[in-house]
């Protein structure tokens, strides 16, 4: 069994390759495909150039299934929240920054909370994710 990330909605696994396929609309209102890398703390994307995001924009992301806005609702709302399948059948949470170019993402799991990226120690509150 592969890892895999799946919507919170619907549970429709996400993940084709090494890349999670959502759909991302920006302040435009235009909408398209987005590629996010499967590997934890690797903030590589890919996208049609014809859709125009700018570093620091807040976008939204859809899953493609069932096309639930997929953003984490508690106190922080720059944020996006999956699941996450490991080889074993074991879930946890993944959530990512919805602002375009800030590195930002947690691995939430039962006993610990992994963060990645630069911009993620803007969240010294270990247990942030609980409020």
């Amino acid at each position: 069994m592969e890892t895999n990330y799946i919507c919170p909605a619907c549970k429709g696994h996400l993940n084709v390759n090494d890349h999670i396929v959502l759909i991302v609309r920006n302040e435009k209102k235009q909408q398209g495909l987005v590629f996010l890398h499967t590997e934890m703390g690797n903030f590589s994307s890919h996208m049609n150039s014809s859709l125009e995001i700018k570093k620091g924009e807040v976008v939204e992301f859809f899953c493609p299934y069932c096309h639930t806005n997929l953003e984490y609702h508690k106190d922080e709302t720059s944020l996006v929240k999956l699941q996450h399948e490991d080889a074993t059948g074991k879930t946890s949470q993944v959530i990512f920054s919805k602002v375009y170019g800030e590195e930002r993402s947690y691995h939430i799991q039962e006993d610990k909370v992994e963060s990645y990226g630069e911009h993620a120690k803007h969240f010294q509150d270990p247990e942030w994710f609980l409020k």
